[in-house]
């Protein structure tokens, strides 16, 4: 459940070009019959509105040039780029929506690993900064061992910190092709670069050879890990916004 607070944060943000557009269509729809020469509405007539609609004294002539360029081009945009690209955006969502939800499962695995080897009983839906902390604390990712596939014939093993490494570099190789697609959303976009941009993004690599290191816990990734569920959570509130769905998988359910 999307709290009512993010949620009028994210129509302001998503739908902040159309109510700018709508305010502007409104006010040259306004200048442009108060431009013209023609008279005003019989219905409006000895009305209180029938004052905002008599000429203005001077440069009508300008004032209903701008006003009808700009509502004509407002025009020409929803018929060549808006209903196109809207159009080309509803073909690719079942890409986007399948991508964006495997991304934020696999973020959500990530940490939830980190949580379950710690032994503690934290929720993860409602998970602090301190508990996440407490968790990397006492957990030492060379301790635990895990079996990898690179294909059906080869099966290797390797610590934890090789895991989370792996998990890292498929959430990132995801994002990558996600991003590649035209038409993507812009709030979800911005979402999905500012999780590749995680600290992680830098860090990953030492995790894969924590055994080569002195670190016996995942206490100095504490703080990098918690930024990376709360981005994964800001993707996560915008994704259903944007698709206008739940999904099956979600971990803040």
């Amino acid at each position: 459940m999307i709290s009512k607070t993010v949620l009028f944060k994210f129509i302001l943000e998503w739908k902040s070009t159309s109510m700018i557009l709508w305010t502007l269509t409104f006010i040259f729809i306004i200048l442009s019959i108060k431009s013209s020469n023609e008279p005003v509405i019989s219905l409006f007539e000895e009305t209180v509105i029938e004052k905002y609609l008599l000429q203005f004294s001077n440069a009508n002539n300008f004032i209903w040039d701008i006003s009808i360029g700009f509502l004509l081009s407002e025009i020409f945009y929803i018929i060549v780029v808006y209903f196109p690209e809207k159009q080309k955006k509803k073909d690719i969502s079942p890409f986007i929506n399948s991508k964006c939800e495997s991304i934020i499962f696999s973020s959500y695995s990530l940490i939830q690993e980190i949580i379950r080897l710690s032994n503690l009983t934290y929720n993860y839906k409602n998970l602090t900064s301190e508990q996440l902390n407490e968790a990397c604390k006492i957990v030492n990712p060379k301790e635990h061992i895990f079996k990898f596939a690179s294909n059906i014939a080869d099966i290797t093993e390797g610590h934890f910190g090789f895991k989370i490494y792996n998990s890292w570099a498929r959430i990132i190789n995801e994002i990558d092709e996600t991003t590649r697609y035209p038409y993507i959303d812009s709030g979800l976009l911005k979402r999905l670069y500012k999780l590749f941009n995680n600290f992680l993004r830098y860090t990953a690599k030492d995790l894969a050879v924590i055994d080569r290191l002195n670190n016996d816990s995942l206490e100095s990734w504490s703080s990098t890990f918690y930024d990376f569920y709360l981005e994964t959570k800001d993707l996560r509130d915008y994704y259903i916004l944007y698709s206008g769905k739940e999904f099956k998988n979600d971990p803040w359910k």
